[in-house]
C-alpha cells in the first residue's frame, strides 16, 4: 500500500511516468478501506488465522489478498476544461476527468487482458447497498468486472489533484467460503454450487490453471491495446524507496 502511495506521489512530483504495478501478499493478507472500521474480535480472528492487516489509501470494502493478483494503476487526468484531445499533450493528462470515466478507462486494460486469456468480464452497475457489508467481492459498484455475473474483480480508486491511483484484485483460485469465516467466524461451507458462489475464480472460468507470468503478459498486453501505449519495465526510484520509510505506518491496522 505504501508502495502505490509513493508511486502516485512520485507521478505527482513529475518523476515516474504513468505506472502499471502487479504484486502479491506474502504473507497473504487482508487490506480494508481507508474508512472502513472492522471490531477487535474480527480483527483479532483474521490475525490469529494467520493472515495480515493493511489499510488501503483506496476506499471499498474488505479484500483478502489470497490465491490473487493484485494491480496498481497510477496516471493523471485531464482537466474538465481541457482543451480538445485533438490538440491535448500528454503532460494535460490522458484519463476521464470523473472517476467513473477513468474506472472505465483502466477497466478496459483488464477487460482486454481478461479476454486475451479466453474470458469475457463487464463493469459492474453501482449499488448503494455496498456499503452495509465488509466484503468487497459482495459488494457491487462500477468499478467491478463480472464473469456471468458474479464478481471476479474488485477496484478501488483515490485522487490527489489531477493524480489518480487505481487498484484492485483479480481473484484466481480463492475458497469460496474463506471470507465469510474471517469476517464472520462461520464454518467454512465446503462444495457451494456454481450459482451461490460469492465470486468468480479466473481459473474456474479457464477450466484450468494459470502461471502468473503468463497472466502478468495478458495483462501487460490488455493496457498496451486500451491506451495505445508500449509498456517497459521498470523499477522504483529513490525517491520512492525514501518515502516508504514515511509511509508504511499509516498503513498499519491497530487492534483497537
Amino acid at each position: 500500500m505504501a508502495v502505490d502511495e509513493a508511486m502516485l506521489e512520485s507521478h505527482l512530483g513529475g518523476e515516474t511516468p504513468p505506472t502499471v504495478r502487479l504484486y502479491g501478499f506474502d504473507p497473504a493478507a487482508m487490506t480494508l478501506g481507508y474508512a472502513q472500521k472492522l471490531d477487535a474480535p474480527t480483527l483479532k480472528r483474521i490475525r490469529d488465522c494467520g493472515f495480515d492487516l493493511a489499510r488501503r489509501p483506496t476506499g471499498g470494502r474488505a479484500v483478502l489478498h489470497l490465491n490473487e493478483i493484485t494491480y496498481s494503476f497510477v496516471g493523471t487526468s485531464r482537466l474538465r476544461d481541457a482543451i480538445s484531445p485533438d490538440e491535448r499533450t500528454a503532460d494535460q493528462g490522458f484519463l476521464a476527468p470523473t472517476i467513473l470515466g477513468a474506472y472505465k478507462q483502466i477497466c478496459q486494460g483488464l477487460i482486454f487482458a481478461l479476454e486475451e486469456l479466453g474470458v469475457s468480464t463487464a463493469l459492474g452497475a453501482s449499488n448503494s447497498a455496498y456499503r452495509q457489508v465488509h466484503d468487497c467481492f459482495l459488494a457491487t459498484t462500477s468499478a467491478d468486472l463480472h464473469y456471468l455475473g458474479t464478481k471476479m474483480v474488485g477496484s478501488a480508486q483515490c485522487r490527489r489533484g489531477q493524480g489518480v491511483l487505481q487498484h484492485g484484485s483479480v481473484l484466481l483460485n480463492q475458497e469460496q467460503s474463506i471470507m465469510e469465516n474471517l469476517l464472520t467466524g462461520s464454518q467454512p461451507c465446503a462444495g457451494l454450487p456454481r450459482e451461490s458462489a460469492r465470486h468468480a475464480n479466473l481459473f474456474d472460468a479457464l477450466n484450468r490453471d494459470l502461471s502468473i507470468d503468463d497472466l502478468a503478459k495478458a495483462i501487460r498486453s490488455g493496457f498496451e491495446r486500451a491506451f495505445e501505449v508500449k509498456l517497459v519495465p521498470g523499477e522504483l526510484t529513490s525517491s520512492e524507496k525514501d518515502a516508504l520509510q514515511n509511509l508504511r505506518d499509516k498503513y498499519l491496522v491497530s487492534s483497537a
